[in-house]
């Protein structure tokens, strides 16, 4: 049953017009741009299924499918008006084309829904069982498993330059280095001798200096100089020989030679400085190599043994596989749905040639010529009209797509302008310099950013204030890429969005970060019992 309730009372006029008030609201040819599922992101970003994202969007927006629809609907009169001049024989062999295009037609749609029920109901359901089993094989350590040989390999590395280490730091130690820890003492020897050394300088110079005063006040007398000067001076030398007297006295304790004197200097001056210096250097070196080898010996000991995750692995190579067997049946029907469009375009081209062939000697009515010669006009004129409209509003769906992406991607130097083919509709980008980007420069998380771009810009474009919802909204979009839609999407992709959350989706600082924007929150607690879903309020947390 389905019922509408307008404040709270029911309104059977709306729920029997339904469909044709929702059309008017939201038509269903651009649906698709404001309600999807995040999933389908990943897809959108092969520049394949892009340019038919373009394709499909450009043709709801530029209401182009009703020119489609007019084409087609041309090509039925067209021939319904030759069939109206074959004769028996002509007739029956165009009658017969008809039937095997309609064969294998049928065959084809009968193909696209086994396609579409397999990807529905079996891959999709066994990539959701794939994503449960990883998260268990995560937490297990897996990863870590699967990097256990390069850890052990750091680990030996790190463990064999830290003994490395060790050893030279005990070579260091071998040499000068341990007479740091006597510095002073030899500083103290050091100033000791060179105290004896004034000494002994002292006493040689005694004689000498004695002589030399003696000389000097004979030659001042010589000179009548003031009595005052020559006392004082000959005072001052007096003093100077007693001190020096005095030094000269001192005993010697460490008589050291003079190259020992230099040994001694050496080791002060130059070589306990460059031991300290590469001592220090190498300590630091060795604290390095150990604190990596402690980080290495910690990650091995939290590597699982391949026991605790055998049953999470042959899981995971199970579903691997038969997602694989699945995909492989998925490829399979396209291919054969590729050929049987192939054989309806031979079948389709065989038939206009057939319904072309003896048109203009079998039809004895003028009005008929007529009619099909402008019909023909018709549908180059809507081709001709096609392209234009195309042309005309392809730059402004581009300066759109391209607003968008920059607002994602927040570097507004990666991509500086793109491009819309008008006739296949292709997407190129353009770097810094206007030089074509090739697709493969992005990551796949900016891929996948360039297919919300794409959404948002052709929604944009529509002109229409509509809901927007989203399914799964982070679907399978990388984690580095999850706050781009989080900050900058989602609190402006409409004035009203609704997203569809797990409750492993939308959590933690990407529920923090949308908070200020939410307005209602609802949880669908669904009853086995009742076999219904219940609407409760509030979030998951």
């Amino acid at each position: 049953s389905f019922q509408v309730m307008k404040n709270d009372r029911h309104e059977p006029t709306l729920a029997e017009n339904w469909t044709s008030i929702m059309e008017d609201l939201f038509p269903a040819s651009i649906a698709h741009l404001f309600l999807f599922d995040g999933e389908q992101i990943e897809s959108y970003a092969s520049e394949e299924k892009s340019s038919a994202l373009i394709y499909r969007g450009i043709q709801s927006l530029l209401g182009l499918d009703l020119v489609d629809q007019l084409e087609k609907d041309l090509q039925v009169y067209e021939r319904r008006k030759r069939t109206e001049a074959k004769n028996d024989v002509a007739q029956a062999e165009i009658a017969a084309e008809e039937r095997q295009l309609r064969d294998i037609q049928g065959r084809a749609d009968e193909l696209r829904q086994k396609r579409a029920a397999l990807l529905t109901h079996q891959i999709d359901r066994k990539r959701k069982e794939l994503d449960a089993v990883d998260q268990v094989y995560r937490r297990l350590g897996g990863e870590l498993y699967e990097q256990r040989n390069e850890i052990e390999r750091r680990l030996e590395t790190a463990d064999t330059e830290a003994n490395e280490g060790a050893d030279k730091m005990r070579e260091q130690a071998g040499g000068s280095l341990p007479l740091l820890l006597v510095r002073g003492l030899l500083e103290s020897a050091a100033n000791r001798d060179q105290l004896e050394e004034d000494s002994r300088r002292s006493r040689e110079v005694a004689g000498i200096l004695e002589d030399r005063d003696r000389s000097i006040m004979e030659y001042l007398d010589s000179q009548s100089v003031h009595h005052s000067a020559i006392e004082s001076l000959n005072a001052y030398l007096e003093t100077d020989r007693r001190q020096r007297d005095e030094r000269g006295q001192r005993r010697s304790l460490l008589g050291l030679t003079p190259s020992v004197r230099r040994d001694l200097h050496d080791l002060l001056e130059r070589d306990l400085s460059e031991a300290s210096s590469a001592f220090s250097n190498r300590r630091a070196m060795q604290r390095d190599v150990e604190a990596r080898a402690s980080t290495a010996r910690t990650e091995f000991e939290n590597v699982p043994s391949s026991g605790t995750i055998a049953e999470s692995v042959a899981q995971r190579t199970a579903i691997g596989s038969e997602i694989e067997l699945l995909e492989a049946q998925y490829a399979a029907l396209g291919n054969e749905i590729e050929h049987l469009e192939r054989e309806i375009g031979r079948r389709e081209q065989s038939l206009v040639r057939l319904l072309r062939a003896k048109a203009t000697d079998r039809s004895n009515s003028e009005d008929r010529q007529r009619i099909l010669r402008h019909a023909d006009r018709v549908r180059t004129t809507l081709g001709e009209f096609r392209r234009a409209v195309v042309v005309r509003h392809v730059q402004r769906i581009e300066e759109l797509v391209l607003e968008s992406y920059v607002q994602l991607l927040h570097k507004s130097s990666l991509v500086t302008r793109l491009r819309i083919d008008p006739e296949r509709f292709s997407l190129t980008l353009f770097g810094r310099g206007g030089q074509v980007m090739s697709p493969n420069r992005l990551s796949a998380g900016e891929r996948q950013l360039l297919a919300v771009a794409l959404l948002w810009g052709l929604a944009k474009a529509s002109g229409r204030p509509l809901p927007t919802a989203i399914d799964t909204p982070l679907g399978r979009l990388d984690t580095s890429h999850r706050m781009h839609l989080v900050e900058r999407y989602f609190p402006h992709a409409s004035h009203q969005m609704l997203l569809l959350s797990t409750d492993e989706e939308i959590s933690g600082k990407y529920l923090e970060r949308l908070r200020p924007w939410i307005g209602r929150s609802y949880r669908l607690v669904f009853d086995d019992t009742a076999g219904r879903s219940t609407i409760v309020p509030g979030y998951f947390d």
